[in-house]
């Protein structure tokens, strides 16, 4: 009993000191309240998911704050060791935006720009794994022209080479298939377009680069085929930094321009190739007349295998039936629209061959103004209706005129035919690009081509 009244009598001791702690509004109280230790929540978990990087095709490593600093419109590629749902957003002062490549379960692959001229901007990409846990990258783009960076250039001279070019700067640099290198400037921008200034040049110079939608086009002063000694000379360029990778992309229906360089002279060829199969068949024309793929008569219709190349955004071509070689193509994105290139040496090695296919379109349309090179190293100007064309070299006091026709019942819809005098010529185009062929069989317009970027 005495036990259990020492119990009472303690508790009764600790109530009341514990109500004399009260802060009312007398005070009073002999102890100070315990303030409470605010209980911090459990950072969230972060996915286990193996991010790799890679920045303008090199591995890249994070900084010692775990951010990746890049340059605007470098090739940004990240690999996820398990299929996520990729997000991202733009952080900080500097807006900073994506411009997507291709995006896949396993891989992201964009370009980031920058909006400001003078400070770095950021980017957050957030990869979250099916249980829900998320796994962040912070690239951090420094300030810059966006249009700068890597290209894969096709050539009307039949060749494909590299382009490296600082739109800062105003420096290039052109690398060929050999490893060797043309290095120079550009001329300050004139309503988007920049001369070369390179030693190549001489007399009049007619070489440009013109940039838009990761593509650049223009003309260059490549070494003329086959000539000996070497000696240079304005031909036109497509080069792109917007190629397909995905196979089943690839497919479409292109009508397609081709001229070859050998050491007898240049040819031309026109025709229609269509790609099919989820990017795994490629069926082309190759009667003399010009027919359309599903027109084409069964012993000109060449089938083809296509595959990935060993050189990225690079397909090879093999023969159906008997798996022989037969080139190799690329399907870079312009304008929203696939175009077909290509360019390098014939597989057997006898002629440089550059091919441009634009998209087949219901009817050949017309355009206000067009500006681009040609293989008469000319820098020219067009323009077009449905029926008429009008063709200039710039700096010239009159214009080429063309009526427009067309080239048969059978023939692509959105191809041209129009002759001047005994001289024969093709024309097409697409939402950003129009180009004319010469025909075959004609010195004066065999292996001729002009290729323009539409303006408005």
């Amino acid at each position: 009993m005495r036990v259990r009244n020492k119990v009472l009598a303690l508790a009764t001791v600790t109530v009341a000191a514990l109500a004399g702690c009260g802060g009312g509004s007398g005070g009073g109280g002999g102890f100070l309240p315990v303030t409470p230790v605010p209980v911090q929540p459990p950072a969230p978990a972060e996915s286990k998911v193996t991010l790799t990087v890679t920045v303008a095709g090199n591995a890249a490593s994070p900084d010692a704050s775990g951010n990746y600093t890049v340059a605007p419109g470098r090739n940004i590629t990240v690999m996820a060791s398990e299929a996520v749902e990729w997000s991202g957003s733009s952080t900080g002062d500097a807006v900073v935006t994506r411009h997507e490549i291709s995006t896949i379960p396993t891989a992201w692959a964009s370009r980031l720009a920058n909006a400001s001229k003078t400070q770095p901007g950021s980017y957050t990409l957030v990869a979250r794994t099916a249980d829900g846990l998320s796994k962040p990258l912070k690239f951090v783009v420094a300030a810059g022209d966006y249009r700068s960076g890597d290209y894969k250039v096709f050539g009307a001279d039949g060749s494909r080479q590299s382009l490296t070019v600082d739109f800062d700067q105003r420096t290039f640099t052109m690398t060929d298939s050999n490893g060797v290198e043309a290095t120079g400037a550009l001329g300050a921008e004139d309503s988007g377009w920049f001369s070369v200034i390179s030693d190549r040049v001489t007399g009049i110079n007619t070489s440009v680069l013109r940039p838009f939608d990761d593509t650049i086009l223009g003309a260059f002063p490549y070494a003329v085929p086959y000539a000996n000694p070497v000696t240079y000379a304005s031909y036109p360029l497509v080069a792109s930094r917007a190629l397909v990778t995905t196979q089943a992309s690839l497919d479409g229906t292109y009508n397609r321009f081709r001229v070859d360089a050998s050491p007898t002279g240049r040819d031309s060829r026109i025709g229609q190739v269509q790609i099919s199969a989820g990017g795994t068949l490629m069926k082309q024309c190759t009667d003399n007349i010009i027919y359309r793929v599903d027109e084409c008569p069964p012993a000109s219709l060449v089938s083809s295998t296509v595959a990935a190349d060993a050189e990225s955004g690079m397909w090879s071509l093999a023969d159906t039936a008997t798996s022989t070689f037969q080139g190799r193509f690329a399907i870079a994105r312009m304008g929203g629209e696939n175009v077909y290139l290509s360019a390098g040496p014939s597989p057997s090695g006898s002629s440089q061959v550059f091919s441009i296919g634009l998209p087949e379109t219901p009817a050949y349309t017309g355009f206000k103004s067009s500006a681009g090179g040609s293989t008469r190293h000319t820098l020219d100007v067009s323009s077009a209706t449905a029926t008429d064309y009008s063709y200039a070299p710039l700096g010239s006091a009159s214009a080429t005129q063309f009526a427009l026709g067309g080239v048969g019942p059978s023939a692509p819809y959105g191809m041209r035919v129009a002759g001047n005098g005994p001289d024969r010529y093709f024309f097409m185009r697409s939402a950003r690009l129009e180009a004319v062929v010469g025909s075959r069989g004609n010195a004066n317009t065999q292996g001729f081509l002009h290729l323009g970027l539409i303006l408005d």
